[in-house]
């Protein structure tokens, strides 16, 4: 779409298929302490709602208090470090997306609630060869979205008007967020969509099916 002067992505469920890894960890978490293989369905539902959900999902924690549920969300991270890279992958069809941001020098970038110790190696690992021009994280703000200060943040280090950028993510987090933010909002539907939840109800300004249909907004 002419006059979209950044697209500013979230992480996981929308660039990157980040759930076979969850559900790795998850799967070592759960059989620490004798359970059986999670449902694959109920980690990849959840993953966009952070390592708490998926620890109370886990080791059943959700009537358990903060201290406890923040001490296996801890212990499924440390998990995680070491298989973030195992299967992790590139949506298909967002390699097209970046390759015509890149060849048509749009700005672009990434807001993402992962912590940095994280994102960067996922990012430099799977995303490396379209040197993603900015990697905003928690770490740099001091929150999480949908706080729309990391948005805020990309704006300024891109010199972008909010009112010409968007904002993708797959959770209604991201779009609450991006409105913060004063930006279009786009709904990544084929990401990791809470049960009980659809992308459809959340009033962003587009909705794409798959990361192809990003492509629409740079061949209007």
């Amino acid at each position: 779409m002419k006059g979209i002067e950044l697209f500013a992505f979230d992480l996981d469920g929308t660039l990157l298929d980040t759930a076979p890894d969850f559900l790795y960890a998850v799967n070592v978490l759960r059989e620490r302490y004798s359970l059986e293989e999670a449902d694959s369905d109920q980690v990849r539902s959840r993953v966009s709602q952070g390592a708490a959900s998926l620890a109370s999902y886990a080791l059943g924690l959700e009537s358990e208090s903060d201290e406890k549920i923040e001490f296996h969300r801890q212990e499924l991270l440390d998990i995680y470090e070491d298989c973030c890279l195992k299967n992790t992958r590139v949506f298909d069809g967002i390699e097209d997306v970046l390759d015509k941001l890149n060849s048509t020098k749009i700005k672009w970038g990434i807001i993402t609630n992962k912590p940095r110790r994280f994102a960067e190696v996922i990012v430099q690992d799977k995303l490396n060869k379209f040197k993603t021009p900015f990697l905003i994280c928690p770490d740099d703000v001091g929150v999480r979205k949908p706080d729309p200060d990391g948005l805020n943040l990309a704006l300024k280090v891109s010199e972008s008007n909010p009112k010409n950028s968007i904002y993708i993510g797959d959770h209604k987090i991201d779009i609450k967020a991006g409105e913060q933010a004063n930006m279009m909002t786009g709904a990544a539907a084929y990401g990791y969509i809470p049960m009980e939840d659809a992308a459809e109800e959340w009033q962003a300004d587009f909705i794409f099916y798959h990361p192809r249909d990003i492509n629409n907004l740079l061949d209007l």
